[in-house]
Formats: C-alpha cells, structure tokens, sequence
C-alpha cells in the first residue's frame, strides 16, 4: 500500500468516526479497492481528486444522473462524501499535487483511456444532455468491456477501448465546435437505450442537423460503433498492383473473363486486381458470393478512348427489359450446363478432320507454321496473341513461358505457377509447392517445331508478325478445311476453348489441371486454384486421361486410332512434387495436430469435485477439437461462429447446412456431406451441451438459458415462417455477440464470459510446431477430393465453389442431394481414416 492510499484510507476512517458512520477499516479498504479497480485507477492514486470533482459537477446539473453515474463507478456514498465535505491535505507537497493534478500521464491514453476520460471531465461541456451523454457512455462501457478489449477487434496500434474512450473524451470537449449535445437531439435522458443512441447518431451522417453546422466526424462514427457494440476485426487488405494504380476507380474499364460456351460475346465483368489472400489462407474473393455480372457482345480487344462518347442504347419498355434480363441469365445458365452437343464444342468428327488437315500441313513448309500455331492453340488452350508471346529456350538459368527443349530432344511446356501470398513464418508444416509448371509436348510438336525454326535453336515460336495478319491467315484456312468437309464451321474461337467447352460437357477431370498446367485462367477456377494442391505427377495422369478421353472420340468415328499422340506420359521430376495452394497440410502434420488437439483435451479431464476452473478448461479444449475437426470434414471456411445452430445439422443423413459466404438471399448458402466421424462426434457434443448447462444452472443462469435454446433450437425453428427463420439466422450466422454451439470460456475484468470461436482462438490452442492456418481444413480437403479423383461437380457442391446457373440447391436443379452426400460420404471415411480423426467421448455427459 502506497504512502498516498494509507492517507486516503485514513481520511476516509476519520470522516466515518466523525460522522458516526459504523464501519470497520476491512470494509472501508475493500470497497475502496471496488472502486479503484472499477476506474482502473495508477496505484499513486494520481489525479484521484478529479474523480470526486466529476461527480459534483454533475450533482449540480442533475442530481439522478449524478447518482446514476456514482453507482455505475461503484463509488460508496460515503467516500464521495468524505472528500467532497472535506479536503484532504498532505504535507508531502510532492504526493499532494499528484492527488489533486488535473492532467494525465504519459501512456495513460493507451493503458488506461477509461480512466483518463473520468479525469479529464473538467474540459467537458455542462449542461443536462452532455452530462446525461456521458452517463450513458459510462454504462455502455461497462457492458460492453469484453468486446472492448478484445484483442480479436483492436487495431494493430489501439485498442476499441482506447479507440472509444479518446473519441468521446475529444468530442465532449469545450472547444469541439463541431458536436453540441444541447443543441444535437441524441438522447432524452442517461436510460435511453443504446440502439437509440445509435440510430439518432444516424442522423448527423444523414445531414439532418447540417443547418446547425454539425457534421459527421470521426468521433461520431466510433460512438455509433460503440453504442451498437458493432466491432468487427481491423483487416487491410490491397490489392495486386499497390500504387501503380491511383486513377479513380468509376473511370476505369473492366476487367472481363470470356464465358466459354456462349456464341455471342457474353463475358464475365471480374475485379480488376486479384484480391491476395490472408495469411489463413482465405481468398477474399472466396469470401463473398460470385460476381454475376455480365457483360453482352462487348468487344474488350481495344481499350476505349476515355474522351469519345458512349454508343448507349436505353430500352424503356419494362418488358423488354425483363425479357433481355432473362435471356442472358438462360444464356449464361446454358453455358455453364452445356453438353456433347452443344455447337462451341468441336465434335469427334471436325477434330478428326482437322488432325488429318493440320498433319498434311506439317509436311510442307509453306503450311507447317500454321499448323504449329492451330495444335498450339488446340493443345494449349491459348489464343494466336497468346501463342504468338511464347518462346523456345534449351537454358533453364534463363526460364521463359514457353517451350523448353532438353538435352535429351525431349520438349516441356514451361508456365510460372505465381502465388499472391505465401504462409507466415511461423506457419510450418505445410506442403512444399513448385513455382513453375513443366509439362511434356507432344513429340510429333516438338519436332515440328524444331524444323520449322531450323538453325534458329532459341526464340519466339512464331515469326514476328500483326496478329491480326495471322488471325485472317488462320480464319481462311479452317473456313476452307470447313467448306471441303461440308460439315460444322470451324473457328478460331471454337479451337481455343475446345478443351474448356470438353471438360464442361464431360466433367472428364477437373479443369483446375488445365489451369495450372498451361496457365489457362479460366474465371470458373478463379477461386478454386487458391485452395488445390495437386501432385505433378497425378497432374499428368490426369491429363493422359483427358487427352486419351478425346482421342478415344476420335477413334470411334474414324474407326481407327490418331496417327498422333496428343498427349505423352512423361514426368519433369520423379520426386513427389505439389503444385498450387501454399496453405495445405502435409499428411503428417494433420497426424500431428489431432493427437496434439486429443491429448490436451484427455490432459484437463476435469477432477471429480468438478471445480469450475477445471469444467471450463476441459470445455475450451473439447471445442477446439472438434471445430476443427469440422474445419477438415466440411470444408468450411475459417469463419467466425461456424455451425451457428444447430438445426442445421441433420444426423441422420449425415449432412449439414452451411452459409459461411453469403448474401441477405443466401445466394450462397450450400448442403455440405460430413464424415460418419464428425457426425458421431457432433451427436456426443449435442449431450456434453446438456450436461454442461445442468452444471452451470446455478452458477451462470443466462448462459444455461443461451444453451436451452442451442439444444433444443430444432422444436423453435420448426414454428418459424419464412420470414422469421430468415431474420433469425440472418442474425446469428458468423456473429461475434451471439454465439453459437462452439464458444470458448475466458476470463476477463468483468468475469468470467463466453466468446464466439474465432480464426485466431483455433491457432491460439496449437502449439508452435503445429501452427497451422486457421483455413487449412478447407484446403486440405479441396486438394485430397482431387487427389481422390472425385467428380468436378461433386467438389464444387461440397466447397461450395459454383458460378451462376450452377447452383446445386436451386429450383432448376436436377442434383440429387442425398446420392451426391451418399457418394461423398464414403470418400471422406476414408480420408479421416487416413489422417486419424476419432470421436473423444466427453467426460461430462
């Protein structure tokens, strides 16, 4: 105890004896200590003397409020009034004035900013609605500490505490000439709820009181969060290209993925930068529902002159205008459901036809580059533009996008895999990824290639000249190949995209392959790529497949097999290499974390006195197994309050309810198949709740009322309408106030309380060799259903990866969901079974 606390504490006796106040010196000293802790007073008691200052100042413009705001401090009546009757003198001149100082300390801003804003009320505005304001502050602060000082919500310099309480303090002042509360109708008195608060500070950012001279600041945007308790992790993110670009964002032109399967110019309108990844290894993108945009015959080949005039056309029958609407949704539909039939998508017989043509062109000379840029295009998926910016290289010291020809004569496509972000340094444990891509050329190519360039060993594959000139080239030639043949019109365009239109007809493998083995960044596997892994040399097994697929086609028309081989079976490297995701586990570490995450939760098993202390530790750890055991078995993204309810949750089918990226339409919301595992471990969970609340009944009364309606949410939901069930899930999905069946117990000044499971509280439970990202579960899985060889379609239901017109639970739909779960279910048995996830029988129930 500090010589100044000895004089208070003595001052505050000899008033009680003089005013024949019966309390004894323990009762005194603790209630002293209430209050000190409540403001978070220095241990000097350092500007002490303010504290009792505010409470007078506001006694004289209202006596409740005063009142109001002594109770909330967990100020004693009769300490108030031991200084307010009675000064305090202290002969040590130096701890005097550090009793009765009116400024604060260095670093007090950010160490105790609650406390700074008491002893700053001097500088405060006095009259009823400010003192009432503030009063109100003060009860919201309390109620809301946890999330104040949560370090999920600060910022990576403030604390939301420090962040709240230096606004208000900066707003309430004398010369803040810019918020008035007298004058500014933002509260009626010190109880009016803190929703109404907020909603009245609406009102300034609507420029309702603009007559005044009131504006919206930033003061009033933090209290508007505060008051609605609204904090939300302080996460930057930016986009690719940093500050090269600083033009405003309405002028630029946009960024289009062509739709393959369509014939008449619809495109796909994309961001304009790739979005990088957070270090948990969540694309932003993959964070919010598809962009559905479309733009129809737009020619994108020539940037637009920024000074012309735009040729608009405005169509103001709403009829029209609905019909056009529907037409391109059926048309975007159509090109993302296409089949064998469909006219973009070359038949066995015009391939058949164009092999036989392209190979008489290889053996003449005048035709051999033509023939070398149409197998290029057809092979690689590239344009004439594309192909024209490929090279041939024979010295790996100097890599370019191209083909690379070995010492051996043996040829290999070369495409660098780029990644937007890599892992944090202390994440290990991770899969090793390549960063460029070779893939074997056919040997019938490479030697085309090779005599077309002749002495020339290294350079561009293709002469330079005006695309456009080789693109009429080109258009001439098939448009003759078409008319000798009688049959379907080749193009340029249909050549391009014949292997996009295949493997979307077919589903013969998964088009990430072809994106990371030629760099095709088709649109569709624009978020995918961030979560596949795949090993090279089930990358090549896999395209032999497509390539044997299609020749197989051919061979069935022509009655006997291509003279050619598409497609040759060749390793780059024999050891296992991967390629893509740079967040995905290696098998060994998932063995790793579950015996880890199992063994802590048996270490805490709770003794048989049940002492609180020990229920809640063995709970928290108990919770953190199986989320993420959900994480790995459902593919969900690294969400706050992941499975929110759980009516979601149908045991009996073995499939859950998922909308971890959504819309207020659930646009995006998708049924997802869980492992027999998860589901007996989802049921065991189910009963440690219910025994878990009859423990805590006495002790945590509003808890165990939370976790009546966690349990028994299904007999609620099943009374809801459409519109109610919408509101209500609207309200506790990825919610950070309203927990769901996963929370953790912590301890905080306020007590001890619960908190939704966050991203960073999974990675807080491992230990440094098993720091995985907290979004590993969801790019394990996506990369071992590859590996699986499960069907494209069956992968885009589970993760929920589907463009417009793809969505498996909508009307138009003919999924079956129950034998896309039964063929899934199976699949991922086997992958816990591999990696070691067991159901732990809770000790509780």
């Amino acid at each position: 105890m500090t010589t100044l606390e000895q004089k208070v504490l003595k001052h505050i006796e000899g008033y009680c004896k003089i005013n024949a106040i019966e309390i004894d010196a323990e009762t005194i000293l603790a209630d002293l200590h209430e209050f000190l802790e409540r403001v978070n007073a220095p241990d000097d008691l350092s500007a002490f003397f303010q504290l009792i200052v505010l409470i007078t100042r506001v006694n004289n413009v209202s006596t409740e409020v005063a009142n109001f705001i002594q109770k909330m401090l967990c100020l004693a009546p009769y300490i108030y009034n031991a200084f307010h009757a009675h000064q305090m003198v202290v002969n040590d001149l130096s701890i005097n004035k550090e009793f009765y100082r009116n400024t604060y300390r260095k670093g007090w801003c950010h160490e105790r900013p609650f406390y700074v804003l008491l002893i700053c009320s001097w500088k405060y505005k006095v009259d009823y609605h400010s003192c009432a304001l503030l009063a109100a502050f003060i009860k919201q602060y309390f109620d809301t500490l946890d999330s104040l000082t949560d370090p999920e919500f600060a910022t990576k310099t403030t604390s939301r505490e420090e962040e709240a309480c230096s606004n208000f303090r900066l707003m309430m002042e004398l010369g803040d000439k810019t918020f008035d509360a007298s004058r500014v109708h933002i509260l009626n008195s010190h109880l009016d709820s803190p929703e109404s608060i907020a909603a009245n500070l609406d009102s300034i950012f609507a420029g309702k009181y603009s007559k005044l001279n009131i504006y919206p600041t930033s003061h009033v945007r933090v209290l508007r969060h505060f008051f609605r308790n609204s904090w939300c992790p302080a996460i930057s993110r930016t986009r690719g290209h940093g500050d090269k670009d600083r033009g405003p964002k309405r002028y630029g032109d946009p960024v289009t993925d062509p739709i393959v399967g369509t014939d008449d110019g619809l495109s796909a309108i994309l961001p304009q930068d790739n979005m990088i990844p957070d270090s948990e290894g969540l694309d932003e993108d993959d964070f919010y529902p598809s962009q559905s945009f479309v733009m129809a015959n737009a020619d994108m080949s020539e940037k637009r002159d920024r000074t012309a005039l735009l040729d608009v056309a405005i169509n103001f029958n709403p009829m029209v205008k609905h019909r056009t609407e529907i037409d391109v949704t059926s048309r975007v539909r159509r090109s993302h459901n296409i089949g064998m039939q469909n006219t973009q998508l070359l038949m066995p017989a015009e391939l058949y036809l164009l092999a036989k043509k392209l190979l008489v062109y290889g053996r003449r000379g005048s035709t051999r580059e033509t023939a070398i840029i149409l197998w290029t295009m057809l092979i690689l998926s590239k344009s004439v533009s594309e192909v024209k910016n490929l090279c041939v290289f024979r010295d790996l010291s100097s890599k370019k996008q191209g083909l690379y020809i070995d010492p051996s004569g043996n040829g290999w496509w070369c495409f660098p895999l780029s990644h937007s972000t890599g892992p944090r340094l202390n994440q290990i444990g991770l899969r090793k990824t390549v960063e460029d891509v070779f893939t074997a050329c056919p040997n019938f190519l490479v030697k085309l290639i090779t005599i077309h360039m002749g002495a020339r060993l290294v350079g561009n594959l293709i002469e330079d000249v005006a695309v456009e000139k080789i693109e009429s080239k080109l258009a001439q030639k098939l448009a003759k190949i078409s008319d000798n043949s009688g049959g379907g019109r080749l193009s340029l365009k249909r050549l391009t995209n014949f292997v996009c239109n295949y493997i979307n007809s077919t589903n013969v493998i998964d088009p990430i392959y072809i994106d990371f083995s030629y760099a095709v960044n088709m649109y569709t596997t624009r978020v995918a790529r961030s979560y596949s892994s795949v090993r090279d040399q089930k990358r090549c097994e896999q395209l032999l497949h497509f390539w044997n697929d299609v020749e197989k086609g051919i061979s069935v028309y022509s009655g006997n097999p291509l003279t050619v081989s598409l497609f040759e079976l060749r390793y780059w490297q024999q050891d296992e290499q991967y390629l893509g995701s740079t967040f995905t586990p290696t098998q060994a570490t998932i063995q790793q974390l579950i015996i880890h995450l199992s063994l802590q939760t048996k270490a805490l098993f709770p003794t048989p006195q049940h002492r609180l202390e020990d229920i809640l530790a063995y709970h928290n750890a108990f919770v953190a197994y199986i989320a993420w055991m959900l994480l790995f078995g459902t593919g969900y993204r690294a969400a706050w309050n992941p499975l929110p309810t759980l009516a979601l949750f149908l045991p009996s089918f073995n499939l859950m309810g998922i909308s971890d990226k959504d819309d207020s339409d659930f646009t995006h919301s998708r049924i997802v198949a869980i492992p027999s595992v998860l589901t007996a471990q989802l049921v065991e969970y189910r009963r440690h709740l219910g025994c878990l609340r009859g423990l805590l009944r006495l002790l945590m009364p509003q808890l165990c009322s939370e976790l009546d309606n966690i349990i028994d949410v299904d007999r609620q939901v099943l009374s809801y309408d459409n519109l109610q069930a919408s509101a209500w899930y609207t309200k506790i999905r990825n919610s950070r106030s309203q927990h769901g069946p996963f929370f953790f117990f912590q301890k905080q000044k306020s007590g001890i309380v619960t908190r939704s499971l966050s991203p960073s509280q999974l990675i807080s439970v491992l230990k440094e060799k098993n720091s995985i990202p907290a979004n590993a579960g969801r790019h394990w899985l996506k990369s071992s259903l590859l590996d699986q060889g499960v069907d494209p379609e069956l992968i885009n239901f589970q993760m929920g990866h589907w463009q417009a017109g793809e969505v498996p639970i909508g009307n138009y739909s003919a999924l079956s969901h129950i034998e896309a779960i039964n063929e899934l279910v199976p699949i991922l048995d086997k992958l816990f079974r591999e990696v070691g996830w067991q159901p732990l029988k809770s000790v509780l129930s």
